[in-house]
């Protein structure tokens, strides 16, 4: 069993398990500076959490929500489908090819689960980035936090970690990343990279 089974098989109940703090989400939003018609990728959507704070953002823009788990994507289409600037895709951004180039690409809440972190953010940054485009990393809990939630939640996510935010920037600059901004405490992390 991998990590599609396990986001397919929790799909059905995944927007009574997790939390929405929409004041977290706003301000992580923020750090990239959206615009009304930037193209946006949402990588890892699950059921679209992040889809209403896009959509309001960017209302003459257009959103790709991509996603490796196909149940997922069935629950984001069924509670989005009056929001037509929104293309949903199975899609696995480490393996699969995407031709597209985007202003913002936005990584929430599912950066622990790649299994080849640098070299997928570094092919997304140069490959489907557009010059002056960022790309975050989000998430709206702690390290410590969500370290221990994956760590005691399944097997198949359990080795699915998150590591101090600036070791985290080192190893992105090592590998010839612009780091932005990078940032940690107990009720957030993020890091904005740039083309």
């Amino acid at each position: 069993m991998n990590q599609v089974n396990f986001f397919n098989s929790i799909a059905k109940d995944w927007d009574n398990i997790i939390k929405v703090d929409e004041t977290k989400i706003n301000y992580l939003l923020s750090q990239i500076d959206i615009k009304e018609d930037d193209y946006i990728l949402d990588v890892g959507t699950g059921t679209g959490v992040l889809i209403p704070f896009l959509a309001k953002l960017n209302p003459k823009g257009s959103i790709k929500a991509v996603d490796i788990s196909c149940n997922m994507l069935d629950i984001a289409r069924n509670k989005f489908d009056d929001i037509n600037n929104i293309e949903f895709t199975l899609l696995n951004v480490e393996t699969d090819n995407l031709d597209e180039k985007f202003n913002k690409i936005v990584l929430y809440s599912m950066f622990p689960h790649l299994k080849d972190k640098t070299n997928t953010i570094k092919k997304l940054v140069q490959k489907n980035l557009l010059d002056c485009g960022k790309l975050i990393i989000a998430h709206s809990d702690s390290r410590e936090y969500l370290n221990n939630m994956h760590k005691n939640t399944d097997k198949r996510v359990s080795e699915s970690r998150l590591i101090d935010v600036n070791e985290q920037k080192k190893i992105f600059e090592d590998a010839g990343l612009k780091v932005e901004k990078a940032f940690e405490d107990d009720n957030i992390y993020y890091i904005v990279l740039t083309k």
